[in-house]
């Protein structure tokens, strides 16, 4: 079957002969179509399609805003060759190397498939992302993760965001972190109220808990936090004595492990813990696997158990099944949390 802008031959044929057929009550031709191309996304490959015999039901959701968001997020770290693979240097450009646009639309299309409807995504990925949902009919919501522009226009990118599609925004972690450090953090309060201009909803990043302690003293509730969360019990971590607030990442060569070691995003998540008790927003917890230095039952269960209300999760598209049966599993068996959840 040859593929062309991500709709089959056969898919096309059926389509033209919907045309022929009259109204029938509320069954018109676009939802016919519409209903066909949700069904067949068209980028599911045949392992894919095999992976998905093995799901084992439904991936519970949260309410955000207006939207209903699928517990489990799928993130795009590996997308982007962000990595975080300590000292393997070649990592990152595997990942890039992997994850062309037909990669990210097919990895896109076994996550919806699977029951996961939010994608984390930055600004290079929105042509394959806007490709995809045309292409296929695709409902999936997406989160941008945006930065503050510069001094002449710090709304820029956010603007930039909106025009690409974006349903939810949210202001990166270390760019917020770098706000923070400077004493610049008041620039949130103009970024929340605009993405929130546009009829979106808005969402505040951060790799600190400080960068979140501090926005909310000068006043920013925003819709939704997302914020590095993990424990650490995983050989790599970095040594407590040697953990700092806003770590200097050091590039590769890494030369001293007890130092950190570009796996350490939630650098003293007890604070985290703490903090988020008596934060009533909801709260995705990303990094939950520390770079994948934690199994994915061990990190998500943990992530959930201690507060977080979805979890984001970069995943390659062989990894999506599993980690939505994970989840699946996890949250009908997760006892009585101390934070109760907020979505």
């Amino acid at each position: 079957m040859e593929r062309k802008s991500g709709v089959s031959e056969s898919r096309r044929n059926l389509l033209k002969g919907l045309a022929a057929l009259p109204f029938v009550g509320s069954f018109s031709i676009a939802s016919a179509a519409a209903r066909i191309l949700s069904k067949d996304q068209g980028y599911l490959t045949e392992e894919a399609k095999s992976s998905l015999k093995n799901l084992k039901g439904v991936l519970p959701k949260g309410k955000l805003g207006k939207h209903e968001i699928s517990r489990l997020v799928i993130g795009c770290n590996p997308m982007g060759g962000w990595s975080h693979s300590r000292d393997l240097s070649y990592v990152g450009q595997l990942s890039k190397h992997w994850f062309t646009d037909t990669k990210m639309k097919e990895t896109w299309a076994v996550a919806e498939q699977a029951g996961i409807n939010f994608c984390n995504l930055v600004e290079f990925q929105y042509k394959a992302f806007n490709e995809y949902k045309k292409e296929t009919g695709s409902k999936m919501l997406n989160n941008c993760q945006c930065s503050i522009g510069q001094p002449d226009d710090r709304l820029a990118p956010i603007k930039k965001a909106v025009d690409n599609g974006a349903d939810f925004i949210y202001i990166q972690g270390e760019n917020t972190d770098g706000l923070a450090k400077t004493n610049a953090i008041d620039v949130l309060l103009k970024a929340v109220e605009y993405i929130r201009s546009q009829g979106l909803v808005a969402g505040v990043g951060a790799h600190s808990i400080k960068s979140i302690q501090a926005s909310i003293n000068i006043g920013v509730k925003p819709d939704y936090y997302f914020k590095t969360f993990h424990h650490d019990k995983y050989w790599s971590v970095t040594p407590p004595e040697n953990r700092k607030e806003y770590p200097t990442y050091p590039t590769i060569p890494i030369t001293d492990r007890n130092q950190w070691n570009d796996n350490m995003w939630d650098q003293f998540y007890e604070q985290t813990i703490e903090t988020f008790r008596s934060i009533d927003v909801p709260f995705f917890g990303f990094k939950v696997l520390a770079a994948g230095s934690i199994q994915p039952e061990n990190g998500i269960r943990w992530a959930y158990e201690n507060g977080a209300d979805f979890v984001c999760l970069g995943m390659y598209d062989f990894q999506v099944v599993d980690d939505v049966n994970t989840t699946i599993d996890i949250l009908g068996s997760l006892g009585k949390r101390e934070r109760p959840w907020h979505s």
